[in-house]
């Protein structure tokens, strides 16, 4: 059950699973061969990765980002801003 961040989904893809802020993924078990490793995904859904697959053990910082309130509506407008590029 190791905790870490930032797992490879195949070797050598420089990270791509669990790398938000405050994420994690845990590893659940290994096969017999020792060539899988059973990973459970912060979604709560367990994915099979080869056992080359690299992770930063530990959990990734600025967890709790989203319990901050806005309080502002300009603060809303820049963070949204982004997100409304429709073109």
């Amino acid at each position: 059950g190791t905790v870490m961040s930032m797992c490879e989904d195949k070797a050598a893809d420089r990270g791509r699973l669990a790398r938000a802020s405050g994420c994690s993924c845990m590893v659940v078990g290994h096969s017999d061969d020792g060539k899988k490793t059973r990973i459970r995904l912060p979604s709560g859904s367990r994915k099979t990765v080869p056992s080359t697959c690299r992770a930063i053990v530990g959990i990734a910082a600025g967890g709790g980002r989203m319990d901050k309130p806005v309080l502002k509506a300009g603060n809303n407008f820049h963070k949204y801003k982004v997100k409304r590029n429709s073109w």
